[in-house]
């Protein structure tokens, strides 16, 4: 490379170089006139002999050599080749060099600005482009000459007018990305535009395959706590499975507290949207193992919890039903969940629907599932506790009929599902029987209010009369009713073996009996 630069010079320049220069390790033989005919600042150094901190002139910028090389060329009279990969390069290195139009009239950082203005700033993608090659050090060049403000204003201006644009910004640099999306999310722009481009940042910079770089985790991290900034806080503006694999991802990359908080507490606010499979983000993966905060859930439903007023119950009955999901989704999984890590989850599914859900089959389906993927690796003590998480009294008819048959289940929780199985229907039984007895005596108590209030109210003797005779066929009503109670009754304790066809007068069971003790099965 060197030898080419050499051959360049020569043609124009018939002296032999007086000045070698290296950039980036590759060396330059110059002559001083010819870069001191172009560049003020090489003017000074010469002027002044300070011929050591010529050779150093590059130190203080970040060039590359091909960048360099048009610059050297424009200095020996060569036509060059602009564009938005080398335009911000090349500006900045004029800039430096104090090739201005003060010094000599045409010059390189005159050309640049033309360039800059008339091509590259007229083209959202050409801008974009530009700004995505810069190194920091020439991002800091730009700042400091203030066109960085000129770029974040031409593509805003752009952005409004087009919101979708927004999403076509996943090579800007952090630096520039973020002021401009605080600057668009100030102005009429779409909630969705917005998130929809900071979730597209997100995916090329955070969601990528971890390399395990601890540079890459680091930009990793400043680019995560940057989204968090950025995400709007309304319900429902943002996905789910979005703010779940975000949150997941501040504590794998150990983001700042403020950031694992601020996902948090979007969670929070529409848990009740969130499916199972959501959830299921937080579960470590087999390969990669590692232990899920099981406190991390109980955090996020609390303050779910008190962001709703308790009126609210549909919201409640989603979450509900999304955990029991979740929990036997996660038996299922093969995250390899422990017994203890299983019976957390299930603690935590049962407290959220023990109160809003009829009955907790889902808890049961998914005992049942984790006790078929553990059928070979579980002791009876390790069954028993992962049962713990079960309320037999919350089982459905169905759910009882199965259990009682479920050979998985310890002896001891399929005599608790026989016991109120047995429970359910005697209740079921004397439901239906109340259903009955208030029906009948509600239709009796209707007709005797009709005929009260057809009395004839001539005759004041009539009306009397009439009242107390209809007062005597009340007192008939309510006394066939009593009869017809003990009848009834009599009739179902008969089913349930309390008294025989033999013996129902001599039956006693309207008397207290002393309570029954039943043993549990150790």
């Amino acid at each position: 490379m060197s030898d080419g630069y050499s051959k360049n010079t020569m043609t124009r320049n018939s002296k032999p170089p007086d000045l070698e220069l290296y950039v980036k390790g590759v060396p330059f033989h110059l002559h001083n006139e010819t870069l001191a005919k172009k560049s003020a600042k090489v003017t000074t150094l010469l002027e002044c002999k300070k011929i050591d901190e010529l050779r150093w002139i590059l130190k203080d910028i970040d060039v590359e050599p091909t960048t360099f090389f048009l610059v050297v060329r424009f200095c020996y009279g060569y036509k060059i080749h602009l564009s938005s990969e080398n335009i911000l390069s090349v500006l900045c290195t004029a800039y430096y060099l104090e090739m201005n139009d003060d010094h000599i009239s045409n010059n390189l950082l005159n050309k640049a600005v033309t360039f800059l203005e008339q091509r590259l700033l007229m083209s959202w993608n050409e801008t974009v482009k530009a700004l995505a090659v810069c190194s920091d050090k020439i991002l800091d060049k730009i700042s400091d000459v203030g066109l960085t403000e000129v770029f974040l204003d031409s593509l805003l201006e752009k952005a409004l007018k087009d919101p979708s644009l927004l999403e076509y910004l996943t090579t800007l640099p952090l630096r520039l990305y973020e002021p401009l999306i605080q600057e668009a999310s100030k102005h009429n722009v779409s909630v969705e535009n917005l998130v929809e481009s900071v979730y597209n940042y997100a995916k090329r910079y955070v969601f990528e395959k971890y390399s395990g770089d601890e540079s890459v985790s680091r930009n990793k991290r400043q680019v995560l706590e940057a989204v968090e900034r950025l995400l709007p806080h309304q319900r429902g503006a943002i996905s789910c499975g979005f703010l779940f694999k975000s949150l997941k991802e501040s504590m794998f990359l150990d983001a700042s507290p403020d950031c694992r908080k601020g996902f948090e507490d979007r969670i929070s606010k529409q848990l009740d949207m969130a499916t199972s499979k959501d959830l299921m983000i937080l579960l470590p993966n087999k390969v990669g193992g590692g232990a899920y905060d099981t406190n991390l859930l109980k955090t996020i439903l609390q303050s779910f919890y008190s962001n709703y007023n308790v009126s609210d119950v549909s919201r409640f009955v989603s979450v509900a039903r999304m955990l029991e999901e979740f929990l036997l989704d996660a038996a299922a999984s093969d995250a390899g969940l422990s017994v203890e890590t299983f019976k957390a989850f299930g603690e935590i599914t049962f407290a959220a629907s023990c109160d809003v859900l009829r009955y907790s089959d889902g808890i049961y389906r998914a005992v049942d599932v984790f006790l078929e993927r553990h059928r070979d690796d579980l002791t009876e003590t390790e069954k028993m506790e992962a049962c713990r998480v079960l309320d037999c009294k919350k089982l459905s008819p169905e759910a009882c009929e199965h259990a009682s048959k479920n050979e998985k289940l310890p002896l001891r929780i399929v005599v608790q599902v026989l016991f109120f199985a047995q429970k359910q229907i005697q209740d079921k039984v004397a439901r239906e029987m109340e259903s009955v007895e208030d029906k009948d005596d509600d239709d009796d108590i209707e007709d005797m209010n009709k005929k009260l209030l057809r009395l004839d109210i001539e005759s004041d003797y009539s009306e009397k009369r009439e009242i107390e005779n209809l007062e005597c066929v009340v007192h008939c009503v309510k006394e066939k009713k009593e009869e017809r109670k003990i009848s009834v009754w009599r009739e179902v304790k008969r089913k349930f073996g309390c008294m025989t066809s033999l013996t129902v007068d001599a039956c006693n069971c309207h008397i207290k009996k002393r309570k029954k003790t039943y043993h549990h099965y150790k």
